[in-house]
């Protein structure tokens, strides 16, 4: 082989790589599977960044469904998305939870740099991940958090879309910590009664 002809392979070679990196999966729609009583604004779908809006009327999940196709550009990866979540729940929430589902496991979409979520005033627990983020904090009825994560969708390949799902979730405190908390209240005050009638008694 003569060295016009390799370098005529290593450039379709190279060509190759450099048209096969800037193609993307870039998602083309989001739709609400699971809206248990809320409400779902896809906002924006810009050129990588997302703008979403979602109110919480209960809590239970709320599931959305992202289609997400190929481009032979510069694709979305990642995608800078911004969420504001309502609770109208009427219940102050502790944490708040975001999961992805791929119907074929190991396509790789996922929350890019994801230690540098945020939601609001919570804070973001260790156990999250490049799949799960998992937030510790408190937003009380009626509230309004905003939160910031990448998401890169995987690349369907040409002529081929794909989907995965993005579901969130709140908990609220369990009725047994309500009581506990009553009931630490109740003897905090029944010694502090006692300490006072020890007081005028002496």
């Amino acid at each position: 082989m003569n060295t016009m002809s390799k370098a005529l392979i290593a450039a379709l070679v190279l060509g190759g790589s450099i048209s096969t990196a800037t193609a993307g999966g870039v998602i083309t729609n989001i739709m609400a599977t699971d809206t248990s009583g809320g409400t779902f604004d896809s906002g924006v779908i810009g050129d990588h960044t997302l703008d979403l809006a979602k109110t919480f009327s209960s809590i239970n999940p709320i599931s959305l469904t992202f289609t997400v196709a190929h481009e032979d550009a510069t694709g979305g990866n990642p995608y800078a998305v911004t969420e504001a979540v309502t609770n109208n729940t009427g219940q102050a929430w502790t944490d708040f939870h975001y999961s992805i589902t791929e119907p074929n496991q190991g396509n790789g979409v996922v929350f890019t740099a994801h230690n540098q979520s945020t939601f609001g005033d919570f804070t973001l627990d260790s156990s999250s991940g490049p799949r799960n983020l998992n937030f510790t904090g408190n937003l009380a009825a009626g509230g309004v958090a905003d939160a910031t994560f990448n998401l890169s969708p995987f690349d369907p390949g040409a002529g081929n879309t794909s989907t995965f799902t993005l579901t969130q979730v709140p908990t609220v405190p369990e009725p047994e910590t309500y009581a506990m908390l009553v009931a630490g209240l109740l003897l905090m005050g029944g010694m502090v009664k006692r300490r006072n009638n020890n007081k005028l008694q002496g």
